[in-house]
């Protein structure tokens, strides 16, 4: 039998610790003052003395005065602990929500930059001129030459994507053209058509299907 100087030198060497040895509702009510400390001070006085492994000098008064003392520390270490989860959880919550906040962003910007691409698209269908319409936009020629020609791109990726997928698709291919579908890089859509090219035959395309894979091919190996 291993003897100590006192229940503290034995807990700090044999343990348990106080949470390892109560259940989380009573160290609840630990906490909250419902549950006596001398309570579990006499559970571990009882324990010592019905095992043979370990011991102790001090007598039960002493042992009992020890392990309030020791149990009030603890209690303190918990009430600090849950501090510092409840500071680390509301941290946690603050960062989600900046990222949630971060993400709707991207998502209306990249809907908004779409919808501008689209309405320059029909401007011009309809005659109106670039100065004109990169005048609306507050944007430069050359930047709305790059925006036409991007959503061009978007529009002819997209379709070719689409074409591509079928349901005997393995799901890895499947979800590599779907997560293409729509997305602002275009030289992303283009390496992502490229890929799906290679993993299917082109033998039971439909009439003008082969034309649009041809022509997104062509465009992709241009952006690739």
């Amino acid at each position: 039998m291993k003897t100590y100087a006192n229940i503290i030198d034995l807990l700090n060497f044999e343990g348990p610790g106080l949470q390892d040895y109560v259940t989380p509702n009573e160290l609840n009510q630990l906490l909250d003052g419902t549950l006596p400390h001398g309570t579990i001070a006499d559970r571990y006085i009882d324990d010592l003395i019905h095992t043979t492994l370990v011991a102790v000098e001090t007598d039960d008064t002493e042992t009992r005065a020890d392990l309030l003392v020791w149990i009030r520390d603890e209690l303190d270490i918990a009430i600090e602990q849950r501090k510092d989860m409840a500071r680390e959880e509301a941290q946690q919550i603050k960062l989600d929500a900046l990222q949630k906040v971060v993400a709707t962003e991207e998502r209306l910007d990249g809907l908004i930059h779409y919808r501008k691409g689209e309405l320059a698209l029909e401007a011009r269908a309809l005659g109106v001129p670039k100065a004109a319409i990169a005048d609306a936009l507050r944007i430069s020629r050359p930047t709305l030459d790059k925006w036409l020609q991007e959503q061009q791109d978007r529009a002819l990726f997209n379709e070719a994507i689409y074409t591509l997928v079928r349901r005997d698709m393995s799901k890895t291919d499947q979800a590599m053209l779907f997560d293409a579908l729509g997305i602002r890089d275009t030289s992303g859509q283009a390496s992502a058509f490229l890929a799906g090219l290679t993993t299917r035959t082109l033998d039971d395309l439909r009439d003008g299907e082969r034309e649009l894979l041809d022509c997104a091919e062509k465009r992709a190996r241009e952006l690739a």
